[in-house]
């Protein structure tokens, strides 16, 4: 047993030893020291009241491991470890624009002139111009107008290559935006993009170019992958603030939905190896000395090249916060910060670089709805860089923000709809809206009567239909710790009869669904035509 674990200690040592440098105790050392201490008191006492389930921080300082840590449960009773692996949610952006940038060293691909259709012909979008312009950049960088369509990726039926088919049904907005348009799609075509000009799996690409060159063994692709090792943590949530603050969580199960935008969402990784992949970065690609990726390719994602936000309002932060190509470009403090957050159905992650101070930042959740992994960061910075308090981000921000957080789930939830016309009940019998409606680009709904009641599915959404005024109905589309609510409003033709149905999901803009009418049998000469629980967790 003891020399199991020898090894084991020798071997963690050696994986991580790129970045973990012998120091004298000197005075600024042992001040280091005493904020390391004070910091895991700090952040044991946040997370107890903070609406997480479980976390785990790493920090790389000049070069050094100087504080891994983990907190709570990662399940209903295990810890939240340093080597928890954990969803990372858009996170993995950067991931993906660091592989292609490999391509593009290599001279099979270029950020900025050739379309992505010349690598991908499958890929067109509704506008055949724009089809002829979109490059990777353009789509690494937020900077399309075209639709969010990311509710018909998460949870259809369809495989990548026939959900990109798709998009050329999809109208494009009719203005490109001033600001970054998140559009997880666009990730995934450039991925899809990426994956044939190098003849392999995305995901394949992506451990060949960045997980196997940077020795990041605790990284990978999807829940099923990560679950295969016992050390990972499960997703959690809350219906509310309140139930949040009291440790009531619901255990979700593992999705893999995701998969189908690997590439804007789906790598799971340990805090230990996303500090480490943080570290690789903000050094240009080198590590143990040797230049183990493209240094320009990295300095083309950490290049700006789309607005981010207009302006923060607060003066600790730059005027207006720039994006590349997976990293939001802003500073804090007069000290430069590259940072991205992730977030997916369970799961909240942040990775924050300070590059011209050498500091890296990386915490991983098991909570959907938190603002500490990003608060901590900039707590941590002010703690080790000695910068002035303006914030107390621990103990106001993290509470404030997370409050804030759940008041937009809940009226996500409820759903935004309009002033109701009272005494106005549907135009037709609730028969007649059952069926199948279709948007070329965005899928079927189908509508079904059952129980005298009408029911709306709509990929792995679920709902019930209530009348609301003439012929709109409200709804809450469900899925495993997802809920939106919805006004679905039914079309009616020349006819009278029933022709199509409106609404939204999680796009901001309303999409018509045509229905689909049955077909009239053909007429033959000699016949004439037939008319999940509840858990409290502690600590």
């Amino acid at each position: 047993m003891v020399k199991r674990f020898l090894i084991l200690t020798v071997a963690l040592v050696l994986q991580y030893a790129s970045v973990i440098h012998a120091a004298e105790p000197d005075s600024a050392t042992r001040a280091t020291d005493a904020i390391l201490a004070k910091l895991k008191i700090d952040l044991e006492s946040v997370q107890n009241r903070a609406c997480i389930p479980g976390m785990s921080v790493a920090v790389i300082h000049k070069g050094k491991l100087i504080f891994a840590e983990g907190y709570g449960k990662r399940n209903q009773k295990d810890p939240f470890t340093p080597e928890t692996r954990s969803i990372l949610g858009s996170v993995t952006k950067a991931f993906t624009a660091t592989a292609i940038g490999e391509l593009v060293a290599e001279g099979k691909m270029d950020w900025d002139t050739t379309p992505v259709n010349t690598y991908l012909p499958e890929f067109k979008t509704h506008d055949p111009i724009l089809t002829s312009q979109l490059t990777i950049q353009d789509l690494l960088s937020h900077r399309t107008n075209m639709p969010d369509v990311d509710d018909v990726w998460f949870w259809g039926n369809e495989t990548r290559l026939e959900l990109i088919k798709r998009m050329r049904h999809a109208e494009v907005k009719p203005k490109m935006p001033a600001v970054v348009n998140y559009n997880n799609a666009m990730y995934a075509v450039a991925g899809e993009a990426a994956a044939r000009v190098a003849g392999v799996p995305f995901e394949k690409l992506v451990r060949d170019k960045i997980f196997r060159p940077l020795g990041l063994s605790q990284t990978g692709f999807s829940m099923a992958e990560m679950s295969e090792n016992s050390n990972f943590a499960v997703p959690f949530s809350a219906d509310s603030y309140e139930d949040a603050k009291a440790g009531r969580f619901t255990e979700l199960p593992l999705d893999n939905a995701i998969q189908k935008v690997a590439a804007a969402g789906d790598i799971f990784s340990s805090a230990l190896d996303l500090a480490r992949w943080g570290h690789a970065i903000m050094k240009g690609g080198v590590l143990n000395g040797k230049q183990v990726l493209s240094k320009e390719g990295i300095e083309a994602t950490l290049s700006a090249h789309t607005i981010y936000s207009p302006a923060e309002r607060d003066p600790d932060f730059a005027l207006s916060a720039q994006y590349g190509m997976g990293w939001v470009l802003n500073s804090y403090k007069g000290h430069n910060l590259y940072e991205h957050g992730g977030r997916s159905v369970g799961y909240t992650t942040n990775l924050a670089l300070f590059p011209n101070d050498e500091l890296v930042v990386a915490i991983l959740t098991n909570a959907p709805c938190t603002a500490l992994p990003r608060v901590t960061s900039l707590h941590i910075a002010d703690e080790l860089l000695r910068l002035p308090k303006s914030h107390d981000w621990l103990n106001v921000n993290a509470t404030a923000d997370t409050e804030l957080c759940f008041a937009l789930e809940e009226e996500m939830n409820k759903g935004t709809f309009p002033e109701r016309v009272a005494n106005k009940p549907p135009a037709h019998d609730p028969i007649d809206y059952a069926g199948e409606y279709d948007n070329p680009g965005f899928g079927t709904a189908t509508v079904r009567l059952e129980g005298g009641k009408l029911h709306i599915t709509f990929g792995a959404f679920l709902g019930s239909l209530t009348p609301y005024h003439f012929d709109s109905f409200t709804t809450v589309f469900q899925h495993p710790g997802v809920r939106i609510g919805q006004l679905v409003t039914f079309s009616t033709g020349p006819d009278g009869k029933v022709c199509g149905a409106t609404f939204a999901v999680m796009s901001d803009e309303a999409r018509y669904f045509e229905k689909k009418q049955a077909k009239p049998e053909p007429v033959v000469a000699q016949y004439y035509p037939s008319s999940h629980k509840q858990t409290v967790m502690k600590g």
